[in-house]
């Protein structure tokens, strides 16, 4: 490892070979959701406006996670907002809130940190958790879901599917976290707890669009937990 002197700073709109590649992995989510929205329409099912976009970026954001790419956080923020007006409207108020009050701010969070959370103000390495690391989040875990839980019976008359929704989005909010301090168990997070249960959920929810997003997502996680543990072995 360098001195602190002689390392580079990541720029906050990355190097030249991650703006190709947000750019050909856009037009490849464009690609992907306009293929889905053509099956959908086949099956009797519409993909709004709102959807589509929401698909788009989200598709973008993971596969740029995934890579450890930082525009991963702009595309993010975008799919977040998008995401989280079409879950108010479809009444998933423990998802739909999530997205503004915790992965807008924490993605923005996440940008910075991954420029300059690392050695020197540098690019943030991958990392793995230790076992009081693994205790802190699982505690988060319970303790959050309680509250979430709570939080939301509270503000909603009878909402949706209240205790399943909200164990995702305790589960997102420890993914996230981990992902923000690129620790290589956040993709345990996103695959069991958080993808494996949205699919189903949304399923349910009767909102397939959304289903099919997080299985996209949970393919992603399996490929993003090997590609994370071989970088951290490396």
């Amino acid at each position: 490892m360098g001195s602190s002197s002689t390392l580079k700073r990541l720029p906050f709109w990355g190097t030249q070979s991650n703006q190709i590649e947000a750019v050909a992995v856009l037009a490849a989510s464009i690609f992907l959701t306009f293929s889905y929205s053509l099956v959908a329409t086949q099956l009797d099912t519409q993909t709004t406006r709102l959807e589509f976009w929401s698909l788009v970026f989200s598709f973008a954001c993971v596969w740029l996670s995934r890579t450890e790419n930082v525009l991963s956080m702009a595309t993010g923020i975008v799919s977040v907002v998008l995401m989280g007006v079409f879950l108010l409207r479809v009444e998933l108020v423990g998802q739909g809130w999530l997205q503004f009050l915790f992965y807008v701010p924490i993605q923005v969070l996440g940008w910075w940190v991954w420029c300059r959370g690392g050695e020197g103000r540098t690019e943030l390495k991958i990392s793995k958790l230790t076992h009081t690391d693994w205790i802190v989040a699982l505690s988060v875990f319970a303790v959050s879901w309680i509250f979430f839980i709570w939080l939301f019976d509270s503000l909603y008359e009878g909402p949706q599917f209240l205790i399943w929704d909200t164990s995702i989005v305790s589960a997102s909010v420890v993914a996230q976290i981990l992902m923000t301090r690129k620790k290589v168990e956040c993709w345990f997070f996103w695959t069991f707890p958080v993808n494996v249960s949205a699919i189903v959920l949304y399923w349910r929810a009767d909102v397939p669009a959304f289903s099919f997003l997080y299985l996209i997502f949970l393919v992603n996680a399996f490929f993003g937990w090997r590609q994370w543990n071989s970088t951290q072995k490396a």
